[in-house]
Formats: structure tokens, sequence, C-alpha cells
């Protein structure tokens, strides 16, 4: 980021998720991870988990339900919701509402610089614990 205002951060697909990646390009992205997300209506994610990353997500409009290991919570606009490392975790929103939501994770889930991605889906963890067996 050579200049102090950048106005065109691009929009991302990632699954279902919309994401404006705020840090990146900037000094701090490899401390911390901070993203505008949005969902459409009727969305669901795939389930998954960041095996090193703490995150907190912020919703700032809409509403969704966030399962954490398979239990639902309810959430809106105004809340804020704490997802620890290696949680297995998806967000869905209903069919007559997206939702809008700050990511922040430390350390972040998607590095640029290093190309460094902390996510494995549920597919991807059990596929891996039966090669173990």
């Amino acid at each position: 980021m050579g200049q102090r205002i950048d106005k065109n951060i691009e929009t991302e697909l990632h699954d279902v998720f919309h994401v404006k990646q705020v840090t990146r390009d900037t000094p701090i992205e490899e401390a911390v991870g901070a993203d505008l997300v949005e969902m459409d209506s009727g969305q669901a994610s795939q389930t998954h988990r960041h095996n090193f990353s703490e995150t907190v997500l912020f919703f700032t409009a809409g509403k969704a339900t966030v399962f954490v290991n398979d239990e639902p919570h309810i959430v809106s606009a105004g809340d804020r919701l704490l997802i620890h490392k290696a949680e297995f975790h998806s967000v869905s929103t209903p069919d007559d509402s997206g939702c809008s939501f700050l990511s922040v994770q430390t350390p972040p889930i998607l590095t640029k610089s290093t190309g460094f991605r902390d996510l494995e889906t549920r597919e991807e963890a059990l596929a891996a614990a039966a090669v173990k067996s």
C-alpha cells in the first residue's frame, strides 16, 4: 500500500463469503487479519476450522446462524462472537436476510505475502484422520 488512502479494496469470493481484506498490503498484514464480509440471503458456508487463528466476528447488519462445534448461535447486528482456533464452524443466513460482519483474526487466516492459508474443511480433516488410522 503505497498511498495512505486506498479507495479500491477488492472484493473476493471465498466459498459464500464476499470479502474485503482490510489489512492486506499494509504493515500489519502478517499480525492481524481484518476482513469485511457479506453473505447473501439463503446461503451456508462449508464447515471449516482455522487451526492457528483466534477469530472474532462482529455482526454489522442482517442476521445469521453461526454453528461452532455444531452448536447453533443466532446472531444479528451488534453481536460479537468468539471462535477459538481449531473449532469447526460455519455460517448460514435465512432466506429473508443476508448479513455483514467484521472478521478479525490473529494470526491472519490468509496472508498474501507468504501465501499462507489457515483453513481446513471438515471433510479434509476427516480424510486426514482416516489416513492416520
